[in-house]
């Protein structure tokens, strides 16, 4: 009886064991790239069937034969595609459902997240995002995107008679230049197919130099796109992120009579924002300054803002994980028959946003960029 007992055993213990096995394979099935494992439902598209692509859409995706990967996609199937001509951002995609004319695959899809996509690891980009790996992609008459003798390696242009009012045969134009040397870490941690914690910090060194030049007075407000500019794609872990600039220039506010007024600042701004035990927190802005400035040519009174500054797009998969916008402004007032008759103040506004869309559950946060405004001088300064 012993025996048979011993035996009963050793069978129920190699069953229970087997069964284990199963359970584990089955938690861990997926296909494991870097520090990331995705999950078993995904299918990866590479040069191969991204030259099969007739047509895609964001509902659909239509492919003329099926090649290598193509015939593994089903319903539910969630698509890690790479770089092509009709896909310059790749795509993140989940599969809805799928028609097979023979000659023709429509596959309908909507947008996945990270969290569909991946089963555990730990996403990290790390960058500092220089002039040379940036691509021109639209630039203002009056702007010069090349070229340009700077301190700093980041993007920079240069503003020649860039014009930012116009009435009749009164005008105003901006000269100098602004640039912006972005440094950007972003590490997502997931696990069980759910964000666990994310980590963002930006650093900007900026530069906005500026000289508003009018013939007449002027009023209003007005925010010219000055250049757009779209980094390499940078590939990690089969995800793809692209970096894009967009750099702005601009006025609000009056001034009553003709102008002459210039102003630089050196900023470097940090901001670090944390998503963890389901929440946001953000560090207090970390935050320097220099400046220097050409006494204004004002007679009459003004009360006018100038500004200049980056909007940074994070995009994953072509869809924005993180939008950084700071934005450097002078402020000239006048008030005549005062003293001092003129004052220049400078200041920053901006947000760092961390977008949720891609993600999966949290929810967009935004951390405030903005600098109170200071004098920086005033007529009766030396």
């Amino acid at each position: 009886m012993k025996r048979k007992n011993i035996g009963t055993v050793t069978v129920l213990l190699i069953i229970l064991t087997f069964v284990s096995a199963c359970e584990r394979d089955e938690f861990n099935w997926g296909t494991k790239v870097g520090n990331i494992t995705y999950s078993g439902n995904v299918v990866f598209l590479g040069t191969s069937e991204l030259s099969l692509i007739k047509e895609i859409s964001g509902e659909q995706i239509i492919f003329t034969g099926e090649t290598g990967e193509i015939k593994n996609i089903a319903d539910k199937s969630i698509l890690v595609m790479g770089i092509s001509e009709k896909t310059p951002y790749g795509a993140l995609r989940k599969v809805t459902s799928i028609q097979n004319n023979n000659t023709e695959i429509v596959i309908a899809t909507d947008n996945a997240t990270l969290e569909e996509a991946i089963k555990e690891g730990t996403v990290n980009f790390q960058a500092k995002l220089l002039e040379k790996n940036f691509k021109l992609k639209f630039k203002t008459e009056g702007v010069i995107a090349s070229g340009v003798n700077k301190s700093f390696d980041g993007l920079a242009v240069t503003l020649d008679k860039f014009e930012i009012f116009k009435d009749g045969a009164r005008n105003a134009v901006l000269n100098g230049a602004v640039g912006i040397s972005p440094e950007i870490g972003l590490t997502i941690k997931i696990g069980s197919n759910k964000i666990s914690e994310i980590r963002v910090v930006t650093t900007l060194n900026k530069i906005d130099e500026l000289t508003i030049v009018s013939n007449g007075a002027l009023g209003g407000s007005n925010e010219v796109i000055a250049a757009e500019f779209i980094h390499s794609p940078v590939i990690i872990d089969s995800l793809i992120f692209v970096p894009e600039v967009t750099i702005s220039c601009g006025f609000q506010g009056t001034a009553s009579s003709e102008v002459t007024s210039g102003v630089r600042q050196d900023r470097s701004l940090t901001s670090k924002l944390t998503y963890s035990k389901s929440k946001w927190t953000e560090d207090q802005l970390i935050h320097n300054e220099s400046f220097d400035y050409i006494r204004p040519s004002v007679t009459e009174n003004s009360d006018l803002d100038v500004f200049s500054g980056p909007e940074i797009r994070i995009l994953l998969f072509g869809i924005p994980v993180q939008i950084v916008k700071a934005t450097g402004f002078y402020s000239l007032q006048v008030e005549k028959n005062a003293s001092p008759l003129w004052r220049l103040f400078i200041g920053n506004d901006g947000q760092n946003t961390a977008k949720a869309g891609i993600l999966g559950s949290p929810s967009d946060y935004t951390a405030n960029l903005d600098l109170e405004p200071s004098e920086i001088g005033n007529s009766n300064s030396k």
